[in-house]
């Protein structure tokens, strides 16, 4: 047990002296990282450990081998160090065979769940009317549906960006056939024109969570409350030029418009105090961003 404390408050010494040698300071090397100040501060105060998955990016950061890093000390021998990597290396692909049949197991079991769910409502609605008619919606719904989940399970890279590019592409067909199923006029001239302002809100979204977000949190808000005046304004339009409103909603409308634009500009404010910068952004932003690793 000495031994590993021993080892533990070697190592940690052995991390303040060489972050200190390439004049990086605590917050600098937990930016580089993707995890916090205090992290790094209790790492070099032995008081926890890096995590496994750390390191490798923290041996590349204080220019050291993970060899070297685990022992506490310059010049470990070669054999050690590809012995330490070949084990990091099996962790990771161990983990990541774990979730990849995860999602593999979650796929077939939605999959199955949906197949059921259109026999049970097809043979149920034709055993009741002697036809299929309401089925018929919950079919086109269930294949709509399955068909952007596809992207999203199978998908090796840019799951959300491939399902949102299914989304986009089925959304307008899948409205048509429930129009002419419903016997609904406005699914395709009002329906269609919402959906179309709704998919520029989303993709916006996904834009400002991929690319904004992990460097400028307070900024992203910002973009994002914008994004959502200009939706709800957007869709309050269209269904105003096809239904009307009365002056009561109207007024309602305005004031949600306010208290968006008022947010947008507290999260600015904030921002600008923080003086959140472009182009900070961590190394490792699959920590920070929520969208990076899918």
């Amino acid at each position: 047990m000495a031994h590993e404390v021993n080892k533990q408050e070697k190592m940690a010494k052995f991390i303040s002296e060489m972050r200190k040698a390439r004049n990086l300071t605590q917050k600098d090397l937990a930016n580089q990282l993707g995890v916090t100040d205090k992290a790094v501060s209790k790492w070099e105060r032995a008081v926890s450990s890096p995590d496994i998955s750390l390191l490798i990016p923290l041996s590349e950061a204080l220019g050291v081998s993970t060899g070297e890093l685990l022992s506490g000390e310059k010049d470990e021998a070669e054999r050690t160090e590809s012995l330490v990597n070949a084990a990091l290396e099996y962790s990771d692909k161990s983990a990541s065979l774990r979730v990849q049949r995860l999602w593999e197991f979650l796929f077939a079991g939605i999959s199955a769940g949906f197949l059921l769910a259109a026999i049970a409502c097809l043979i149920c609605n034709y055993a009741v009317f002697g036809e299929l008619s309401w089925s018929l919606l919950v079919l086109v719904s269930l294949i709509f549906a399955w068909s952007i989940l596809v992207p999203l399970f199978k998908a090796e890279a840019g799951r959300v960006r491939k399902s949102l590019l299914v989304l986009s592409v089925l959304i307008f067909p899948y409205l048509g056939t429930l129009s002419v199923l419903l016997k609904v006029p406005l699914l395709r001239t009002m329906g269609m024109c919402i959906a179309a302002a709704g998919l520029l809100g989303v993709w916006g979204l996904y834009i400002v969570l991929a690319h904004v977000w992990s460097g400028r949190k307070y900024f992203a808000l910002c973009v994002i409350f914008l994004l959502l005046f200009a939706e709800e304004y957007g869709i309050n339009r269209i269904i105003d030029g096809f239904m009307g409103a009365s002056a009561e909603n109207r007024a309602f409308g305005y004031l949600q418009d306010v208290i968006i634009l008022l947010l947008s500009a507290f999260c600015f404010g904030i921002s600008y105090y923080k003086k959140e910068k472009p182009g900070h952004r961590t190394t490792f932003t699959e920590k920070s961003s929520p969208l990076k690793k899918i």
